[in-house]
């Protein structure tokens, strides 16, 4: 309403602003419509008409929406690239310098270099070598997801060997620097031997496993205990792993399982940003679902559940 009950003071022909409003048709289809309206001198003087055009802008809104779209998407490949390039630069220089400068130093100690300085070259070569090498594997493993072919082979497996072995190995790798606990629990039913006959894929459901047991030793202080639950559930098992590590800042979080995405906390801890993003393909082709705690200072809680019948 105008003051007074009358119109704005506009010329002949002013028009208001464009004002731009959703309607739908008879059929229930909705428009994109813009609004505009010009004012008209009537013979009386002092008394105006208003005009008003509505003009069907659908189409314009929709490739106005496909146009952010598409920027927002050339963004975000943007920052991918600039993540990758950082990531390669440095997961790939520091093993690299390692192995020119063993190589280096091997070549110039000749004979004279003793057995022991020999042996820790080597290992100093071949530890780097590993890591460039599971570097490569990772990135081939996600390429491979992300472009839908990755094999996916569920068969019957004992989730509790398994789980046993997998533990039993990573503790090994590991140096017994950490307290690993590794408990199961059943169903309150009792309904059978679940852990015999879940059909999953074993190769994907060890890239699961390593990538958060490992991440949580990772991030964890010396000498802290970091739990390993196996849930077993009537139609589904859980997979939780609790650590007493760095925790993951809040903002970090929703962006966790992107391509080459760390936190902004990790400091210098070495990493490439791969693992959860292939954590997350893999359980999302187990038709499961991937959930996360965590408190900055305090540790991380993830928990995969997996469903044990099949769907694929």
């Amino acid at each position: 309403m105008y003051a007074d009950n009358q119109p704005p003071n506009l010329n002949r022909g002013e028009l208001f602003k464009e004002v731009e409003v959703v309607c739908q048709t008879k059929t229930g289809h909705e428009l994109d419509v813009a609004f505009s309206c010009s004012v008209v001198q009537t013979e009386v003087e002092g008394l105006q008409d208003f005009v008003y055009i509505g003009r069907d802008i659908t189409k314009r809104k929709q490739a106005e929406a496909e146009i952010h779209k598409a920027l927002a998407k050339e963004k975000e490949l943007h920052e991918l690239k600039s993540r990758f390039v950082s990531m390669v630069s440095h997961e790939f220089g520091n093993p690299l310098s390692t192995v020119l400068i063993s190589t280096e130093l091997l070549k110039q100690g000749g004979e004279k270099i003793t057995p022991q300085k020999k042996e820790r070259y080597l290992d100093c070569i071949k530890a780097a070598t590993k890591q460039m090498n599971q570097l490569m594997n990772d990135v081939l493993v996600l390429g491979k997801t992300e472009a839908g072919k990755l094999d996916f082979q569920p068969s019957p497996i004992n989730l509790k060997s398994f789980c046993s072995d997998l533990v039993a190995e990573i503790k090994m790798k590991d140096g017994q620097n950490h307290h690993l606990l590794f408990v199961t629990t059943e169903p309150s039913n009792d309904s059978g031997n679940l852990d015999q006959f879940a059909s999953l894929d074993e190769k994907l459901l060890r890239h699961i496993l390593t990538n958060l047991l490992s991440n949580a030793i990772k991030y964890s202080p010396q000498d802290s205990t970091i739990q390993f639950e196996v849930i077993f559930q009537d139609e589904s098992v859980i997979f939780e792993i609790k650590d007493q590590g760095i925790g993951i800042p809040t903002e970090d979080q929703k962006k966790l399982f992107e391509s080459f995405y760390r936190a902004k906390n990790v400091g210098k801890i070495p990493g490439t940003g791969l693992g959860l993003a292939i954590v997350k393909q893999a359980v999302d082709i187990h038709g499961g679902k991937i959930m996360v705690a965590s408190e900055v200072g305090v540790g991380t809680t993830i928990r995969v559940k997996i469903p044990l019948t099949s769907q694929f």
